[in-house]
């Protein structure tokens, strides 16, 4: 790749060579705080997927049948997620086993540790997280897709 020193930037200008498209006005918003984050119990499943479903739609032009299924599964490791954090704020992230003879970190917070990654593999599937919208923009073919792509 030829790339050119930040100075020369100024000089040449900057162009994208991967002519990504823009997202939608209504999406480039900035990111709102979850409303489950300080009330866990306000957490909605079926709201998170009509949610999901419509960015999806707005963004991609996504909604598949089949898709459905993988964000259920999103869904549920969110859920998954939510009640463990609410058990390790109940009983801390380190708690006491075999009658407060040792200490250790809480169960709670491996299992939404696990939870929170199998979410995050499933939103970049989905192309939910920045990573995962690059990665619906990579074009083919390389350095000869325009080539390949005609007049």
């Amino acid at each position: 790749m030829n790339r050119l020193p930040p100075e020369l930037h100024i000089v040449h200008g900057t162009k994208a060579e991967h002519k990504g498209k823009p997202l939608p006005e209504t999406v480039r918003m900035r990111v709102p705080k979850a409303d489950w984050l300080d009330h866990p119990d306000s957490w909605d499943r079926d709201e998170f997927i009509k949610e999901t479903s419509e960015f999806l739609w707005e963004t991609y032009g996504i909604g598949s049948n089949q898709d459905k299924h993988i964000l259920a599964a999103l869904a549920n490791q969110l859920e998954i997620y939510i009640k463990c954090m609410k058990g390790v704020e109940s009983g801390g992230i380190i708690t006491k086993f075999n009658n407060g003879q040792t200490i250790g970190p809480n169960p709670f917070l491996t299992a939404g540790d696990k939870a929170l990654a199998r979410a995050v593999v499933l939103m970049n599937e989905l192309g939910l997280t920045p990573r995962g919208r690059l990665a619906t923009n990579k074009q083919e073919g390389g350095k000869y897709q325009k080539l390949l792509s005609g007049p």
